[in-house]
């Protein structure tokens, strides 16, 4: 039998999309929210995040199948999805399951026979099984209980929980068959791996797997500077009809994500006695490079003869990715650049994004300003990630604004160098070949 009720405990990016797309399918879905001002804002119909079509879902469903609380409801539902966030210490690099134990314990005393419980956070593997299954074993219930990864991504959300095949892994085959009964109304495909294990497993090698192979275009990019070569076009000529070969652009590789899984499979993987090199290796080349980007600007400042702690430096692009778009901060590369220019006394920074708030910008102690307002008298421009509107923009009409000699850090590529071949300005970038 279908469920009809569903409490999601977590709204933020994978609980609140889950949310709406369930309530579109005419699903009773009550949204638990512990921070209050979240939770009053998602009350009124409005998303404390950006993702595409998300606002227009929720101004149609909240108040009718889409209710949010502070609380875990009183009354059972069929349904209980876990879906808060698993951080990582940035000290020590382990994860932080306190939500989720937390989670599982506020819904130990409600749930009841036949109740349906999903684990959505990322996790290392074992969890859900050595951690949250004692918990639930509390109530002396006979629960049905699974894992059930998510794995859009940040942009498309709303379009991917539609699409994208679901795996699903329960502690009993029947436990499966009833996360199968949910998933397939709102997705064509599901996936039932034999167990909760290999269901954990799969989350973390997707994004692993992204990792890897961003690091590895990225050491390409720092061997082609070595050799004058620009790394985009050979690799583009890699790529190009060879369908063995599929290496993305190089660039900075940040986000909630791609930041805390790899680390996750280290920790695990550390504790049965394999270290997983090839992961641990590629993390650091990911995560070495925003820095990096920032010394190098430094540097060239300091060979055309100015003083970095006067100058002004105008950063663009904060949120963790451009395409597709998003505020999402969290985990940004371009936290690890601002922090680097901070640490080298800088101290007139200014910020600009095509999707983050100025009053987030504000927050991050950045100063918000327009992109042309940025360029003016700047003494070094990075543009930090590739939100599609940097393809619109007159780039040499906003390099003539700046205070030449000036460094123009275009980390993506985003602009062909001759076009930026302006006497006086430095275009420098990853992977930028002097040939």
């Amino acid at each position: 039998m279908r469920p009809k009720t569903v409490c999601m405990i977590g709204m933020g990016y994978v609980g609140l999309t889950l949310s709406v797309v369930l309530a579109d399918k005419k699903f009773i879905v009550t949204g638990v929210e512990t921070n209050e001002a979240v939770a009053e804002q998602l009350k009124r119909g409005e998303p404390h995040f950006h993702e595409k079509g998300l606002d227009t879902l929720m101004k149609k469903h909240v108040g009718k199948n889409l209710f949010i609380t502070t609380k875990v409801p009183k009354e059972p539902q069929d349904v209980y999805i876990i879906s808060v966030g698993t951080p990582i210490n940035k000290q020590t690099k382990k994860p932080i399951l306190d939500y989720v134990i937390n989670a599982t314990n506020s819904i130990k005393h409600v749930i009841s026979d036949g109740s349906l419980i999903i684990l959505r956070s990322t996790v290392p593997v074992g969890v859900t099984r050595e951690i949250v299954k004692p918990i639930l074993d509390e109530s002396k219930k006979k629960y049905h209980l699974a894992f059930c990864p998510e794995r859009t991504i940040e942009g498309k959300a709303l379009i991917e929980l539609k699409e994208l095949p679901q795996v699903i892994g329960g502690l009993t085959m029947d436990c499966a068959d009833k996360a199968m009964d949910l998933f397939r109304v709102i997705t064509p495909a599901t996936i039932e791996v034999s167990s909760l294990e290999i269901a954990e497993m799969t989350k973390i090698i997707n994004n692993t797997y992204r990792d890897i192979t961003f690091a590895f275009a990225n050491e390409l990019a720092a061997i082609c500077e070595k050799l004058g070569l620009n790394a985009s076009e050979t690799i583009r000529a890699a790529n190009f009809g060879y369908a063995r070969s599929n290496i993305p652009v190089p660039g900075f590789a940040g986000g909630a994500c791609l930041s805390k899984d790899p680390h996750i499979l280290l920790d695990f993987s550390s504790k049965l006695g394999h270290l997983p090199v090839v992961t641990k290796s590629a993390r650091d080349v990911n995560e070495e490079l925003p820095r990096n980007i920032a010394k190098r600007a430094m540097v060239k400042l300091k060979e055309l003869g100015k003083d970095p702690t006067k100058a002004k430096i105008f950063v663009s692009g904060f949120a963790f990715k451009g395409i597709p778009p998003t505020d999402d901060t969290r985990d940004s590369p371009t936290l690890d650049i601002v922090e680097v220019l901070r640490a080298e006394g800088v101290k007139n920074i200014q910020g600009h994004d095509f999707v983050v708030s100025p009053t987030a910008l504000k927050e991050l102690k950045v100063i918000p300003t327009t992109l042309e307002e940025g360029f003016k008298d700047a003494d070094c421009v990075i543009i930090a990630n590739r939100h599609l509107s940097y393809s619109d923009l007159n780039i040499e009409k906003y390099l003539a604004l700046m205070r030449k000699p000036a460094v123009f850090m275009d980390c993506w590529q985003l602009f062909e160098q001759e076009i930026c071949n302006i006497p006086g300005i430095v275009h420098e970038g990853i992977g930028f070949g002097k040939n």
